[in-house]
């Protein structure tokens, strides 16, 4: 019985076939997912940006797919990356802190204990590891080579500046590694997780000179996402070279954004602002992706597991928060696709729980510690279409308020829009069994009812 199970097993793996309406694959794709840390959406130039220097990562874009509503469903370093790897959010897992002293948060701490890697390795992946994982301090024994380090400390070997760079040292290790794979007959998945350009603000001298002299902020931050960019390159370079590229599936992507503490309190993160949870999120297929391809739909961090299942053959489980997006880059409408974005935060130093939905025209923060409690305890609403930076707090627009002198009383108040958003917010928050965001919510609409 087990060796005919063995057996069938076997041969799932060696020739796969999949009727979904796709055609017939009898051989596996390998993934190169390159991860960076508190990467603003709007650091690079194909997402925008004028001033920066991107060239590599602009042209996976533009040779691939490039999604324009990708978001972090948590915008704090373990738990974005506990979603992505259990495929489940935030509330699910459990892990709503960064993580230090432990050795593995997965087996220890979250509450889904089953990740994409036992798929990974259950289809016969050749699996590997490079750079930050923030979630344990040892190897968490899911991969067949372990490079990770968990967080903290330096972007140089040794702490030593202009001597070696970790993200040149891990590039270094990844594309010797790739060569190796190249000679395999299995298929691999790699992570390339970069702990730049999270603080601090560092990178080889060579990579500041766009940006120092000319009235750029933080040109450390900018500098390190060109030699990001450059490493890039010298990856994708790789796959070309040893002939990997046209089976490789290559996915760029960030754990949350940068605020540059522009908002009070806000420590860079921590917080629900469109500055911190936008993330770039670029999907490049040589051959099977069509250039250019720009995706407009509400895509999350927690799609990257069912998307990857998706692509393995594997049945994506129920329970899971995402669902993929490989029928979307395929050229297919999804006529229920999502409307909206549902984030959870807590504030930095744990001041209050909160919970948003943003839409293309509103955004809707709540808050669980009251409506004047402090700057960082009230409820906000925010236009997007007529304020994108999200400066003009409209949630209670007769308020006095002195930092914003007499612009409030000229506004109409918006009583109707926050009831209609926060009704979406509590039933998409009772979808998911989110007791806090169903309360954060019920509280809300008591106290829009009782103005």
């Amino acid at each position: 019985m087990n060796l005919a199970k063995n057996m069938r097993k076997y041969f799932k793996s060696k020739f796969r076939v999949l009727f979904k309406g796709r055609g017939i694959v009898n051989k596996k794709y390998n993934f190169l997912l390159i991860l960076t840390d508190q990467q603003r959406w709007d650091s690079l130039g194909c997402y925008g940006n004028k001033f920066v220097e991107t060239p590599n990562i602009d042209k996976l874009a533009d040779t691939g797919a490039k999604c324009e509503n990708s978001f972090t469903p948590w915008p704090v370093c373990s738990p974005s990356r506990a979603t992505m790897w259990t495929g489940v959010y935030p509330h699910i897992h459990n892990i709503v802190k960064n993580i230090y002293d432990i050795d593995n948060a997965i087996t220890k701490l979250s509450n889904v204990s089953t990740t994409l890697f036992k798929y990974l390795q259950e289809e016969g992946y050749i699996t590997s590891y490079f750079g930050k994982w923030h979630l344990g301090e040892g190897d968490p024994g899911f991969f067949n080579l372990w490079e990770g380090f968990n967080s903290l400390g330096d972007h140089w070997v040794d702490g030593i500046k202009d001597g070696q760079y970790k993200p040149d040292v891990q590039t270094d290790h990844c594309i010797k590694y790739l060569k190796k794979l190249s000679n395999e007959d299995l298929p691999f998945f790699m992570v390339q997780s970069y702990y730049p350009p999270h603080e601090p603000y560092t990178a080889p001298n060579e990579f500041y000179k766009p940006y120092r002299g000319k009235g750029v902020p933080f040109p450390g931050y900018y500098a390190a996402v060109s030699n990001i960019d450059y490493n890039v390159g010298r990856i994708l370079d790789t796959l070309d070279e040893t002939g990997l590229r046209d089976n490789t599936i290559v996915i760029y992507f960030s754990d949350h954004g940068e605020t540059f503490c522009f908002r009070e309190d806000d420590h860079n993160k921590f917080i629900c602002y469109d500055e911190a949870i936008r993330v770039p999120f670029i999907i490049n297929w040589k051959g099977h992706i069509k250039p250019g391809l720009i995706l407009n739909n509400y895509i999350g961090l927690e799609d990257l597991m069912p998307t990857i299942l998706d692509y393995l053959g594997c049945e994506v489980p129920k329970r899971l928060s995402g669902r993929s997006i490989r029928p979307l880059l395929e050229g297919q409408e999804i006529s229920d696709w999502r409307t909206f974005y549902y984030v959870e935060n807590i504030t930095y130093n744990n001041h209050y729980e909160q919970r948003s939905i943003r839409t293309k025209e509103w955004k809707l923060i709540l808050s669980d510690g009251g409506q004047h409690a402090c700057r960082m305890g009230p409820h906000f609403l925010y236009n997007l279409i007529e304020d994108p930076e999200e400066d003009l707090d409209l949630f209670d627009t007769d308020r006095e308020d002195f930092r914003y002198e007499d612009r409030l009383k000229n506004l109409p108040r918006y009583d109707d829009t926050i009831k209609e958003l926060t009704y979406m917010l509590r039933e998409y928050a009772n979808k998911i069994d989110d007791v806090k965001g169903v309360i954060m919510a019920e509280n809300v609409l008591k106290y829009i009812e009782k103005k």
